[in-house]
């Protein structure tokens, strides 16, 4: 997966944090005015966690 801005939070956030996608979704909206659907986070992260499972 591309290495963009959402991805970073995600995993950065979500998988080494523990946070939940809605404190993604406020990250990205208060430091970057980014107004992304919570829909679209849940998608990205379920993707790079079936992603990592490939991979191992």
């Amino acid at each position: 997966m591309e290495r963009d801005l959402i991805t970073l939070a995600l995993q950065n956030l979500c998988i080494q944090q523990g946070k939940d996608p809605k404190e993604v979704h406020q990250y990205l909206l208060m430091k970057y005015r980014m107004d992304v659907d919570l829909l679209v986070l849940q998608k990205r992260l379920e993707k790079i966690l079936s992603e990592e499972k490939a991979v191992a």
